[in-house]
């Protein structure tokens, strides 16, 4: 059960807007999720932009260039990061109640006037290469990529948060497509701002409504391909040209999330029960054998199968 009673509104823009009080004094975390992730990158060529703009957002908006952010929530002792999933971005920041207005401020700016020139836009699209190749370097890295191509045929999850690597290569060039982006997604309908700490309903609603209250609704959604039933098994093999240690992954198609039906925790209590460190087989093949480095299971929640 969770702990806290909370609050949901919801805007006539369609922007969401949660409220958790909790018993921690004087501390607020802001998460902002925007439900655009590698899922929504439909189209050829054009992978990798949702992660890509988890970097964008950090690089000005029309009222406050990026050392200015960073002032303002040094000033606060904020502390505030990203990340990207297949079917989300969530950025979040921690500071004091006293600066709640004014990080509202920010968020607002950026989420609704982000800016950026075409210099900057290509310096931080060679980032996110390098990033993609810091990444491979790590056998791990390339075994997953290779299995999310191997397992989908025709949905996006076909490929990871990153994107495709000729897709990444050739973002340098895509200025007027990540305008076109940020246009479709970063828009109230596809926005939930959750307020959790030593804050209240009364004080979050004005606050989002006068910030956020204008924010126009979008109109794009995006066809998501579905991916066809597969009939037969698959299998890849990923060559490393210098030492390590043999990989498997084992794959299995797991059903989408949902609030009812119980899959998904039969699935955590199967994989716990069965791969999990208190399992006999991780006793036999980690602890004892010693024939197997790692062993570990997951069963993400997607918002499809």
């Amino acid at each position: 059960m969770f702990p806290y009673n909370y609050t949901t509104d919801d805007l006539p823009n369609g922007l969401r807007l949660i409220t958790v009080p909790t018993d921690y004094p004087n501390l607020v975390a802001l998460y902002i999720v925007v439900q655009t992730g590698s899922r929504n990158e439909v189209e050829p060529g054009k992978s990798g932009y949702a992660h890509f703009f988890e970097h964008m957002m950090f690089r000005g908006s029309e009222k406050f260039t990026p050392d200015q952010r960073d002032e303002i929530l040094k000033r606060a002792g904020a502390s505030a990061n990203a990340y990207t999933t297949d079917d989300r971005t969530v950025y979040h920041e921690v500071f004091a109640k006293e600066d709640l207005d004014r990080v509202m401020e920010l968020e607002a700016d950026r989420f609704q006037r982000l800016r950026y020139s075409p210099d900057v836009y290509k310096t931080e699209a060679l980032a996110v290469l390098g990033e993609y190749n810091k990444n491979s370097a790590d056998p791990v890295s390339k075994l997953y990529e290779t299995l999310r191509a191997t397992a989908f045929t025709k949905h996006t999850y076909a490929h990871t948060t990153m994107g495709f690597l000729e897709d990444i290569k050739d973002m340098p060039n895509q200025y007027d497509y990540s305008l076109e982006f940020y246009k479709r997604y970063y828009r109230p309908e596809y926005t939930t701002i959750m307020l959790v700490g030593d804050v209240t309903r009364e004080r979050a609603m004005p606050l989002v409504q006068k910030n956020f209250g204008d924010w126009k609704r979008g109109s794009y959604a995006p066809q998501i391909p579905a991916e066809p039933e597969q009939t037969a098994p698959r299998t890849a093999h990923v060559d490393w040209s210098s030492p390590t240690l043999p990989y498997t992954v084992v794959a299995f198609r797991a059903p989408a999330y949902s609030d009812e039906k119980k899959d998904k925790a039969a699935l955590d209590l199967l994989a716990a029960i069965a791969f999990g460190e208190n399992s006999e087989m991780y006793e036999r093949l980690v602890r004892k054998e010693q024939r197997v480095d790692r062993l570990f299971t997951s069963a993400d929640d997607q918002i499809d199968p």
